[in-house]
């Protein structure tokens, strides 16, 4: 048919578009790798394969490619690929619009909804600070800001084992510290998160306005993380690279189902 819009295609970035030097060294990828970010020293940061930079470019071509990301909107312009201005920002706290601008409406129920979680931030903070100190863990922390907003806290390890993250994040649940919070973990990233800000809200919110805007049309998703799967669902269509938590998770559960059956012997293999 004429005239009929473009595909929308609401994409996660990190570990699903591309990924960090380090994390293709540990999957012992040797091929060419296409700078896709750059760190705030201007290095290059995050890579590209050729098969994901192929990819990337088909969407660019006949899609609107939306980030939806982790990434604050400083962080996020730093990423050096072709998409359009609009994006969701710091795990849903921040959406902007086609000319790169703050959506005020969606700034306005995040300033209501975090309201009380401000204060509630800085002292967890200050409790995960204490117990680094503790416990002689090198870590760093600190509160997100954007547009004037306490929108989540990020703890990183440096040069550390993963278990200190699970523990950490174990002993403030225990605590009870965590209570209207949800936890995401990335490699060597923590990010404790008040509920009000996720992905899959703003992604709800984004597809009202362009429904509004476009009429009804294609919407597509990837994303590679379990905490991703809130915002595919709102998706006609979803996809997720072989090698990410989702794969795994399913390629998991699905092996447990089919040996509860008595119909498989081993794990499927997604890889």
């Amino acid at each position: 048919m004429p005239n009929e819009p473009a595909p929308l295609v609401l994409a996660d970035l990190d570990d699903t578009l591309f990924q960090t030097g380090r994390r293709l060294d540990l999957a012992g990828v040797e091929q060419p790798r296409i700078t896709a970010t750059l760190g705030k020293d201007g290095a290059p940061m995050s890579f590209m394969t050729p098969v994901q930079h192929q990819f990337v470019s088909w969407l660019c071509r006949h899609a609107e490619v939306v980030p939806v990301t982790a990434r604050s909107v400083e962080a996020l312009q730093r990423v050096q690929l072709p998409f359009g201005r609009r994006a969701v920002c710091s795990h849903g706290a921040v959406i902007l619009d086609a000319h790169g601008k703050t959506v005020k409406a969606w700034q306005l129920q995040m300033q209501q909804q975090l309201a009380d979680y401000a204060p509630r931030l800085q002292t967890l903070l200050a409790e995960v600070q204490a117990e680094a100190l503790r416990n002689n863990w090198r870590l760093r922390s600190w509160v997100v800001e954007e547009e004037g907003l306490s929108a989540y806290l990020v703890v990183k390890q440096e040069h550390q084992d993963d278990h200190i993250l699970r523990t950490l994040a174990d002993t403030l649940t225990a605590g009870g510290q965590l209570a209207g919070f949800y936890q995401h973990m990335n490699g060597n990233n923590l990010a404790l998160l008040p509920n009000p800000v996720n992905k899959k809200a703003a992604v709800m919110f984004l597809l009202e306005q362009d429904r509004q805007q476009q009429g009804e049309r294609v919407v597509l998703g990837f994303g590679d993380s379990l905490s991703d799967l809130g915002f595919l669902g709102e998706c006609h269509w979803w996809g997720t690279p072989r090698q990410g938590q989702i794969a795994h998770w399913l390629a998991d559960e699905l092996a447990d189902h089919l040996q509860r059956k008595g119909r498989y012997d081993h794990a499927p293999d997604f890889d």
